[in-house]
């Protein structure tokens, strides 16, 4: 288990000219590779894949090339998948949410919570007995991956594989309600 996969706790740091919400720690989540492989039933069929060309192989008699082979191509693919997870990060604090990804270009975007529309969660078989699960946010925000093409476009920002997925909603929640109620704003939808 990587310890940085688990959800962090931290005081919000003091930004000038903002007015906080007090006594909501900053929490962190992101996408876990150890979830991704034994946790998941996609990493559950990688796996199966591989065991499979493995005895392939040795049944074959080219088990040394079959490894050798089958270790590069997972272990790129399995690097690849960590060093995207570990560069991308996804935190709440009492007024937004903000997004860092990249490996090579990073980007960084932010929320407002009162914008969020909608919290999903999405659990596959084996993500239930792990809690793990897709956590879906629906925004009127303008960034993220566009959504839908109607007059009101809305964005859409999916983190897969999030350890604690249905506490990190629920918190969630419980903030974008908070905000709303704070700054007097309604949910309005038209058309």
């Amino acid at each position: 288990m990587d310890p940085h996969d688990i959800i962090e706790h931290r005081p919000i740091e003091a930004r000038s000219g903002v007015r906080r919400m007090e006594g909501l720690p900053r929490i962190e989540f992101r996408s876990s590779t150890f979830a991704f492989l034994f946790q998941s039933g996609t990493g559950w069929m990688i796996l199966a894949l591989a065991a499979a060309v493995m005895a392939g192989g040795s049944y074959a008699g080219y088990w040394w090339q079959t490894l050798a082979v089958l270790g590069v191509v997972l272990g790129v693919y399995i690097a690849w998948t960590h060093i995207e997870n570990r560069t991308s990060l996804f935190w709440i604090d009492d007024q937004r949410l903000f997004m860092r990804r990249g490996i090579l270009m990073r980007s960084e975007e932010e929320i407002e919570l009162y914008r969020i529309k909608d919290v999903k969660v999405s659990f596959s078989v084996i993500q239930q007995m792990f809690d793990n699960g897709t956590i879906q946010i629906s925004s009127s925000d303008s960034s993220g991956r566009l959504a839908s093409a109607t007059p009101h476009p809305r964005t859409s920002i999916e983190v897969t594989n999030v350890r604690d997925a249905r506490a990190i909603r629920a918190e969630l929640r419980d903030r974008v309600e908070a905000i709303r109620q704070k700054r007097g704003v309604r949910e309005l939808d038209i058309g």
